[in-house]
């Protein structure tokens, strides 16, 4: 799908879902010839393509890796409630910023609307180890950037993903005092995690005195 085509579709306010679905070609049969796989990579450009889809996700009952793109405010995360269930053997999440369009299709994998109308996506969702890139990185360089929401979106994280045994958070800055405070802010977060639950914060622009209250080392991260 072409970025001519997305913004036609992501235009096209008053047609219905079955032209949409005509617009962007049938992306669910493109999704059936993969399903058998173990390792899959959304960039934005596809994530929004299958936001478009109307028709069923397969079930990859082989996919033990997923990485999502979710760099661009712009693109919203309808899809990922029905990929996230269709992925019982899914182990390992990442994602690559946590910026996303808030929209009333999100379901309970985001915070864009009440989530006693949510499906419950996350809370049985198997996956172990979730991985945050780009933590703290706007997407342009003009951009504002809001950290309290970022924040915000790991808690839900933790608060409703049961099966996670480890958190890692890249996060590159250059200022102490911010790797001090977001790390500061993990550790109260820790409380609504699962006990078994493991927060590691990774920067490559990190130095810290020995006096900070957490283990920690250059390149190595920290953890909580």
């Amino acid at each position: 799908m072409t970025k001519d085509q997305r913004d036609n579709v992501r235009n096209a306010s008053d047609v219905d879902e079955e032209t949409k679905t005509e617009m962007v070609g049938n992306a669910a049969v493109f999704l059936t010839g993969i399903c058998n796989v173990k390792t899959l990579y959304l960039s934005y450009e596809t994530l929004e393509t299958l936001n478009f889809c109307y028709e069923a996700i397969p079930v990859f009952n082989s996919l033990t890796h997923l990485t999502v793109d979710s760099s661009n405010p712009e693109v919203g995360w309808e899809s990922l409630p029905d990929l996230l269930k269709n992925c019982p053997n899914l182990e390992t999440l990442v994602f690559q910023g946590l910026h996303h369009k808030a929209t009333e299709r999100c379901g309970d994998v985001c915070l864009c609307q009440g989530l006693e109308k949510c499906p419950s996506s996350l809370s049985q969702c198997p996956v172990k180890f979730l991985t945050i890139l780009k933590f703290g990185e706007a997407y342009d360089e003009g951009d504002d950037l809001n950290m309290e929401m970022e924040m915000e979106k790991i808690k839900h994280f933790l608060k409703k993903m049961p099966n996670l045994e480890k958190l890692i958070i890249y996060y590159n800055t250059s200022v102490e005092n911010d790797l001090s405070e977001v790390s500061s802010q993990l550790q109260m977060l820790s409380e609504v995690a699962s006990l078994k639950c493991k927060i590691q914060v990774i920067s490559d622009n990190l130095s810290l005195s020995p006096s900070f209250p957490i283990s920690l080392s250059m390149k190595y991260g920290l953890s909580l």
